[in-house]
């Protein structure tokens, strides 16, 4: 287990606080976002059966205020059927939503997919093809200009409306996000990445033992999308060691688990070659899901590899997104809100969200991947710089987990993509174009495409853009 930081990341001057610790009587969590039909009914489920959480009140606010009300009604009828108390209100002013929140839920995309569209489409002329492109690459790049002064404003409004509130960042490019809210606001925000958990859903089922939560301890480090377990113990057992036996055996085949247990279709089932080859050259195991690391390497993404299917990674294209994956959320809706009165899962997903809210408000502790700046936790990576480790939630209070230094060949390769989000955010920031071109010509990913190309796809993506990057004039 790796150790726990002596300073806690952030904790609320309780002198300022009423005699409850900072926390209103009836605990109140905003979910901006609340359009979402990918997120909204299952991270809500996970809250609505979570015994810690029955006496909370679900504020939900979206730009779109019909599919706001529309997934309150989901949330309603899914309240019903898992018996739950928890109180459901919508609310269209981002003010009255924000006031006296105790928790903070951000779940957006500026522009949403037509301008994703502009984030993956435009480069692929320039022969830069990302499966995700919502981190990192060009497509994190123009993510994060567009989302960064939006998230920015929220965060302040936080602090006239709900200054002692806890904001759990769920939106990509996700350090980038916490980084820039950290920069400008004294508004306590933490990122929240499924990934770590998922993996290790993953590697249960792969080395046969049950609860990996109860029965394993791990120390992860690095950024979000591309971090690794550098140290894992399974009852007691090396669980590096009994992954490395899995894989000489024959590794991962396909496996049986239905993807109607699936938060949504990036974590389906895949031949896992990425993960395993960084393995093998690493010593340590990378845990986002291949579609992510790939986004790093250039090499894994090139002609040569036919842009990812060489190693088993799918190119997700907005075409799936808006049919295969729309469908696949739409169905779970119609089952969930059927007249059958059992179509609700009881169990909660592996999202970290709900056992994350209920320590924060007072429940159980609970040790997640969390998304905050460095300050020690990873030791060779840039201070001030978002680094993804474990972290322990108490109430009202979060204490991340020191990991130690990354292997140096690691550090190699993540350190350039530390500074290069710290670039980007400040561009997104200051409107400075100059800084965002520095940003797009040290990406790996451009690594291929000579300067000329390179501001020619900056110029389209910006144009591209423009209604939403206000900051640059």
């Amino acid at each position: 287990m790796s150790d726990v930081a002596t300073e806690p990341y952030t904790e609320t001057n309780t002198e300022s606080l009423p005699v409850t610790g900072g926390l209103s009587a009836l605990k109140r969590i905003t979910f901006i976002g609340g359009g979402s039909y990918q997120w909204v009914p299952v991270l809500f489920r996970d809250l609505a059966v979570n015994a810690s959480l029955q006496d909370a009140r679900f504020v939900m606010h979206d730009i779109d205020t019909e599919r706001n009300a529309e997934l309150a009604g989901v949330c309603r009828t899914i309240a019903r059927k898992v018996e739950s108390n928890i109180r459901i209100e919508t609310e269209d002013s981002l003010t009255r939503a924000l006031t006296g929140a105790d928790i903070v839920v951000l779940c957006i995309s500026t522009g949403g997919l037509e301008a994703m569209a502009h984030d993956i489409e435009i480069p692929k002329k320039y022969g830069i093809y990302q499966p995700v492109g919502d981190s990192t690459g060009p497509g994190g790049i123009s993510r994060t200009l567009r989302n960064v002064p939006v998230v920015v404003r929220i965060a302040k409004e936080m602090e006239k409306h709900c200054p002692q509130a806890w904001l759990l960042n769920l939106s990509n490019p996700m350090d980038q996000i916490v980084q820039a809210i950290s920069r400008t606001t004294s508004i306590k925000v933490v990122g929240l990445c499924h990934e770590y958990m998922g993996f290790m859903g993953k590697a249960q089922e792969w080395l046969g033992f049950e609860n990996f939560q109860k029965n394993c301890s791990a120390t992860i480090a690095g950024i979000n999308h591309f971090a690794w377990i550098t140290q894992l113990d399974v009852n007691g057992e090396d669980g590096l060691e009994m992954l490395r036996r899995f894989h000489a055996k024959g590794g991962v085949s396909k496996l049986s688990a239905s993807e109607s247990k699936l938060v949504n279709l990036s974590a389906k089932r895949s031949p896992e070659k990425v993960k395993f080859q960084l393995f093998e050259n690493y010593g340590v195991m990378p845990y986002p899901g291949d579609r992510h690391l790939v986004e790093f390497f250039p090499y894994f993404l090139s002609e040569k590899t036919q842009y990812g299917a060489a190693f088993g990674v799918d190119l997700t294209s907005i075409e799936d997104r808006r049919t295969t994956w729309m469908e696949y959320f739409m169905d779970r809706i119609k089952d969930w809100t059927s007249d059958d009165p059992a179509s609700v899962p009881l169990q909660p997903s592996e999202e970290s969200l709900a056992p994350i809210i209920a320590a924060l408000l007072g429940g159980e502790s609970t040790i997640q991947p969390v998304a905050v700046p460095n300050r020690g936790q990873v030791s060779n990576l840039p201070m001030g710089s978002v680094v993804e480790t474990l972290g322990t939630f108490q109430r009202n209070l979060l204490s991340p987990h020191v990991s130690g230094p990354l292997p140096e060949a690691l550090v190699a390769l993540t350190y350039k993509h530390c500074v290069n989000q710290d670039l980007t955010v400040e561009a997104a920031l200051t409107g400075n174009r100059e800084r965002v071109l520095h940003a797009m010509l040290a990406d790996p990913l451009n690594n291929c495409n000579d300067y000329r190309e390179i501001t020619a796809m900056l110029d389209e993506l910006m144009e591209a853009n423009r209604s939403l990057l206000p900051q640059f004039g």
